[in-house]
Formats: structure tokens, sequence, C-alpha cells
């Protein structure tokens, strides 16, 4: 076994180690592997601080810590819009990843695409809506929007996120004083300060720093408590979709164009117009993902 990525914070401290087998490893879990030599090519040097790794005389550059190794914010930024290829340790992780699910021998059907990749299985995006699918109504119920294009939006980011999943959930205890993506509709911790600021959603009304007066000075790591959490999550999701129809309700009625709604929820803030225009991603979402959505989430009633 070997590290093909490393991810460290903004000071360059090593924090996640992540092997061939798409293990994500703590530090101290790394050092346990490579003193029972699990892990090649790396040894422990002990410091008045503490023990850290160290790359073995001699190793090629794609063995090299140095060399393989991103920041947490290139990480969780680069997730969205694939820049995640460059930088050798997340080229070869990629790699690894892309031949894990090739090797499960599904056809091209049983998986989700995007931008011409595989990204995960159609079956572990499916069970995880599936779990969450009665907070997705009732979320839905109680903003007044589109249960199904709520859904669509969270195959999305699941999909995006799924090859990841186990680096983030290491990852991110460490770096929650940037505004990361967080929980299982990936809400930015910033947007859910703006969303409680604006009276769309408040994940706990009783809790003093979420007051609307205090909000804007609450530390992201109070906040990252609830956005964590799946119901806060696909409740903030549901209010950012509502906040984009108000807002855009001065130059166009959204409610009935998905793909608008689904392109402006992934970009930075626009200013309303009476001609917006769907990206790819949009399309995507309200075309095939929509379709998804809707044969899990349909009522019999209905």
């Amino acid at each position: 076994m070997k590290i093909i990525l490393v991810v460290s914070d903004t000071k360059q401290k090593n924090l996640v180690f992540v092997t061939d087998t798409l293990k994500a490893l703590s530090l101290s879990e790394a050092v346990k592997a490579v003193q029972s030599g699990e892990i090649q090519f790396i040894h422990t040097v002990k410091s008045g601080a503490g023990t850290y790794l160290r790359t073995d005389p001699n190793i090629s550059n794609k063995d090299n810590l140095d060399f393989i190794s991103h920041s947490s914010y290139q990480l969780f930024n680069s997730i969205d819009d694939a820049k995640f290829l460059s930088g050798t340790g997340l080229w070869q992780y990629w790699n690894v990843y892309s031949r894990y699910l090739e090797r499960l021998g599904l056809g091209n059907d049983e998986f989700i695409w995007i931008d011409g990749e595989r990204r995960t299985t159609k079956e572990h995006v499916i069970s995880i809506l599936h779990e969450h699918r009665e907070i997705i109504r009732e979320a839905a119920k109680n903003l007044n929007v589109d249960s199904y294009l709520l859904g669509a939006i969270m195959i999305d980011e699941i999909a995006r996120m799924a090859p990841f999943e186990e680096i983030r959930d290491v990852t991110v205890s460490y770096i929650l004083n940037l505004n990361v993506s967080v929980g299982i509709a990936q809400i930015k911790l910033q947007t859910a300060k703006e969303l409680i600021k604006s009276g769309y959603y408040n994940p706990n009304p009783a809790d003093p720093k979420l007051a609307t007066k205090r909000i804007g000075k609450v530390p992201l790591r109070h906040l990252y408590q609830y956005v964590k959490q799946p119901k806060h999550s696909i409740f903030f999701s549901a209010a950012k979709i509502r906040s984009l129809i108000d807002e855009w309700s001065t130059a166009i009625d959204l409610e009935k164009r998905p793909e608008i709604i689904s392109t402006l929820y992934h970009l930075k803030h626009k200013k309303p117009n009476k001609n917006p225009k769907a990206n790819k991603r949009g399309i995507q979402i309200s075309n095939e993902f929509y379709k998804i959505a809707k044969g899990l989430l349909i009522d019999a009633n209905e």
C-alpha cells in the first residue's frame, strides 16, 4: 500500500493521507500504518512537536509527499469544475478511483456521468436520496419549491462529491475557518449564514448565536454543527432555491424554469435579468437528474 495523495491545511501542514486503496487516513492513523510496515516509501520522524511522515530518499516524484500534496482549499474548491485533474496527487487519486469504478463491471447507464467522467453509481446516489426522501418532501413543502428539482440538485451534489466523500469526512473538521461546502446537499457555510439572516431558514431559532442580528459574527465552526446534519442541509438547499425564485421574480418567473434555477444555484450571485441562460450543468440537472429524482420522490397518490 502506498500514499497517492496528501491534503494539507493553509499552513502546508499535512492533514490527510490517501492510499491507493482509496482509504483516507489521519496523521495518527498514517503514522501507525507506516510503523507497522503497511505503507511503502515512507518513514516516520519524531520532533518536539510530534511524529511526522517523510518520504524515503531517492523516491520518484509520484511517490514523494511534497509532490502529491494539495491544500484542502484547492481540494474543496475544485470539485465542481474539474480542476481536480491538475496536480500530481489529485491526478493519481482520480485515476485510481476511475479504475475502481471500471472494475465494478457495470454498464455505462448504471453510472452518473458528469463532463464525460464517471462520478459514482446510480445505485449509490439513489440509496442516499431514498434514505432522505421524506425530509426532501418536507423541505420542499415548507419552502414551497419543486421537490423533484430539490432532489435533482442533490443528485448533482452527491455525485460530484462521491469520489471524495471519505477525504471530506476526515478533512473538513480541520478547515472550518474556510467557507467550505457541508452536508448531504453541499451547502456553503456562508450561504447558510445569508439564508438565516434573510429569514429563509433557521435550523435552531432557540440558539441565540443564530439570531438575525448576531448571525453575521457567528463562527463557521458553530454553524457547521447544524449544516452537517442531513435535515438542515436539505432545508438550506430548499431555502436557497426559494431565495433565487423570490429574488428573480422582479425580472422573470423561475417557477417553471428548473434549468435556470439549477444554473443559478451553482453560480456566484448574478443580478436578475429578463433573459437568463442555462449552462451545461443546469441542463443536466433539470433533464437527467430531475427524472431520477421524480422516480424516487413521486407519491403514489399524485
